[in-house]
């Protein structure tokens, strides 16, 4: 029933952004022919589903995912669903330049190497500071980030994994997520729709502060990406931030439990 009714919201969410005549709308490319833009519609319908609605209304169960039972595995499930949504709408469309397509330029890879690492650091900063400020005005939590006691516990579990495991996990959230948050939905979509989604698909954490976290940092990358309509130091900056949640962060906070 879930999977069912998060397809509903994610179909109604898609069509009503596909009418709307003014800004924030979703604006689609011309499809070769009207059976690939129906099929385009419908996997983007289920993908949105899976990947965002489906955590959205799992919300309230928050994070209490026993990694054990699962696998090591089942955390790449979700990447993989976008990675094959991305090809399969890459093909629909007609086999545009891939590079194109995912908007991704490595010329003047060092220069996009700096912007990437710096804006992995100022969107962590960032992130912590409207995470403690969303929190305290809330009266959560006293003006700090996640203590211990909140991490969930399937991020205590990743945290757990061996170093490898985790720059596995960061390796595949830096590219998969951009290539469809900021190359593929943004590009079509905008800054704050993109975002909002970002954020959502996050929420199966069931930290509220969190989600703060993730759209402030989503907030970042998106404009990083308007700038520069180039990808590639989004994926930097999100793997530096991810980075230092995973190997850091996350860990001396677990560790402190």
């Amino acid at each position: 029933m879930s999977f069912l009714s998060a397809t509903i919201i994610s179909a109604i969410f898609t069509v009503g952004m596909l009418s709307r005549a003014r800004t924030p709308r979703l604006e689609l490319e011309r499809f070769p022919s009207a059976g690939r833009a129906v099929a385009g519609l419908i996997a983007l319908i289920l993908i949105l589903a899976v990947v965002v609605f489906l955590p959205l209304l799992s919300f309230h169960s928050g994070g209490d995912t026993d990694l054990d039972e699962v696998g090591y595995p089942t955390l790449f499930l979700g990447h993989a669903l976008l990675a094959l949504f991305l090809v399969v709408w890459w093909g629909l469309s007609g086999f545009p330049p891939w590079r194109e397509f995912l908007h991704f330029r490595a010329r003047g890879v060092g220069r996009y190497l700096g912007l990437g690492l710096g804006a992995g650091l100022l969107g962590w900063a960032i992130t912590v500071a409207v995470m403690a400020l969303v929190t305290s005005a809330a009266g959560l939590i006293k003006p700090a980030p996640e203590t211990a006691a909140e991490v969930p516990d399937v991020v205590r579990s990743i945290v757990d994994l061996s170093i490898f495991k985790r720059v596995g996990l960061i390796v595949s959230a830096m590219i998969v997520e951009e290539a469809f948050f900021r190359s593929f939905l943004q590009t079509r979509s905008g800054l704050l729709v993109s975002s909002l989604l970002f954020a959502a698909s996050h929420s199966s954490y069931g930290l509220p502060s969190m989600l703060v976290g993730v759209f402030s940092v989503s907030v970042v990358l998106g404009s990083i990406y308007r700038s520069t309509d180039n990808v590639l130091p989004c994926m930097i900056a999100h793997g530096v931030f991810d980075g230092l949640q995973l190997l850091f962060i996350l860990p001396m906070l677990v560790g402190g439990s």
